[in-house]
């Protein structure tokens, strides 16, 4: 039970943290992908110069292990050192992506209309979709950390019902116990009297 109160309180003390402190958490995240990119680069690239003189390797292989290694170590660095600037880039892509998108139906939707009557209801979806990716592409930093609140508000929601439950649970189990009034009186392995 003991467990379960310790992964609560540690559920609830970061879902705190990706709320109240998403700035510091969200390159945080980013760093430990790039750190995820880093380390098996590494063991590729030394498993690639050291597999290079192998006969069940085909020629080509250890260039393009040396390759894709030196790619996500690259990689990796990149997200280590610059983890804000990556976000950055991600959510004005994902702006760009969605205002498109928002426009490709709106541009669909007035095409349409040459052919049969559409209604105005129609074009709130687009529109909302057009608002977002400017929204997005106007502060990209504060849309890549709505995500962060949101699993940080799941998380102080789920960290508080699992100790709510457990002391609960707990405290059933303990009153059941208290209010037993058969005692067992164990004389051997074997055997069980009961009162």
């Amino acid at each position: 039970m003991l467990n379960v109160i310790v992964r609560s309180v540690a559920t609830i003390i970061i879902g705190v943290l990706l709320v109240m402190q998403r700035e510091v958490i969200l390159p945080i995240i980013v760093q430990c992908i790039g750190a995820a990119f880093i380390l098996p680069g590494l063991f590729a690239l030394v498993s690639s110069l050291l597999n290079k003189k192998k006969a069940t390797m085909q020629k080509w292989q250890p260039t393009v292990m040396m390759l894709t290694s030196v790619g996500s170590i690259v990689f990796g660095l990149w997200l280590l050192l610059s983890p804000s600037f990556f976000v950055e880039i991600l959510m004005m892509l994902l702006g760009v992506l969605i205002t498109l998108h928002g426009l490709y139906q709106m541009m669909t939707l007035i095409l349409a209309r040459k052919y049969s009557s559409v209604p105005f209801v129609m074009f709130i979806m687009p529109l909302t979709l057009i608002i977002i990716g400017l929204a997005v592409l106007a502060n990209p930093f504060d849309a890549a950390s709505v995500p962060f609140v949101l699993l940080g508000v799941g998380a102080v929601i789920g960290g508080i019902s699992d100790l709510v439950n457990s002391l609960y649970i707990m405290y059933r189990r303990r009153k059941q116990r208290a209010s037993s009034d058969e005692t067992v009186i164990i004389i051997d392995d074997s055997k069980e009297v009961t009162h």
